[in-house]
């Protein structure tokens, strides 16, 4: 099967002697949205310049569609949107001229219909004739959202769109992510909001120090992963735990009025039955309970720190 983007033993040296990638694989499938997760300096924005070609690789090989990224450059770069994180836009040019500009860069025919359409999803058709400069931070990064989508690609790259913009943009960003979603466009995004990858993305890949650590769905590098922690609220505090809670993986809390059970989600059985029972036969009384399951981002933080 033909992936939206193959990557293979991928590498990068930069003349400084710097190793920003090492020996990177990673098929990216059509119509998914990957959520590239990793520290600063991980190699998340190199690794997106080497496949929409703004910097060369060192070593191995990427394909777009089918199309080698050197080889057939052309091809390969016409299906590609790229947001970077930068902004990289002409300030004295109106935000319809940008718009529609790049669109001709990537040799496709004027569409108005098409051009107007993609400002109004971005809340922009009231700024058209407004001057770069004249905008906000966030109204220009909208600007470079609509300079991405002109040319209508299959595979869209997002580095830190939502990075320093207000809420409302954030909204509509991930609404229009879904709607490409669902038009069969294939998303890969960065984000330090965590928390915004673990609501949109299919899967997710974390790399670290320039090599991937894991790609997986997110339900199931969740589910692998992921840890649950019962919190136990007692009526009466208490000092030492006895020797039969010894086995529990328990945490005292809150002078002796609160205990900690963490416990693996993939375990055949959670304990928490045979813990309340031992409990009780203990003489502790529980008042409230409640559950908690680990985020994307906590299993992210420990992937990172393993890997150091």
């Amino acid at each position: 099967m033909q992936h939206a983007i193959s990557i293979s033993n991928l590498s990068k040296v930069y003349d400084s002697g710097f190793t920003a990638l090492y020996g990177v694989d990673l098929d990216i499938r059509n119509g998914e949205i990957l959520a590239l997760l990793g520290p600063n300096g991980a190699g998340k924005t190199t690794l997106i310049s080497i496949v929409c070609g703004i910097i060369n690789p060192s070593g191995g090989t990427v394909t777009v569609q089918g199309h080698d990224i050197i080889r057939d450059y052309r091809a390969a770069r016409q299906l590609i949107g790229l947001v970077p994180q930068e902004l990289h836009v002409e300030t004295f040019e109106t935000v319809w001229d940008t718009v529609n500009y790049s669109r001709g860069l990537f040799g496709r025919k004027a569409d108005h219909a098409l051009c107007e359409q993609i400002l109004k999803d971005l809340s922009l058709w009231e700024k058209k004739d407004n001057k770069i400069l004249q905008l906000s931070g966030g109204m220009k990064r909208r600007v470079m959202i609509a300079k991405a989508l002109a040319h209508e690609p299959q595979i869209l790259f997002l580095d830190e769109p939502t990075a320093g913009v207000d809420v409302e943009l954030r909204k509509d960003m991930w609404q229009l992510v879904r709607r490409l979603r669902e038009n069969g466009v294939t998303i890969i995004l960065t984000t330090h909001y965590i928390e915004e990858a673990e609501e949109i993305a299919d899967r997710v890949a974390v790399i670290n120090k320039g090599r991937l650590i894991v790609v997986d769905e997110k339900t199931e590098l969740m589910r692998k992963l992921g840890k649950k922690q019962l919190t136990l609220e007692l009526n009466d505090s208490i000092g030492p735990l006895p020797e039969t809670l010894s086995r529990y993986d328990l945490d005292i809390e809150d002078d002796g009025r609160r205990l900690i059970y963490r416990y693996d989600t993939q375990a055949g059985r959670t304990g928490i039955g045979s813990l309340l029972a031992d409990l009780n036969r203990a003489g502790i009384s529980v008042k409230d309970l409640d559950t908690e399951q680990s985020s994307l981002e906590d299993i992210f933080v420990s992937l990172v720190e393993e890997a150091r």
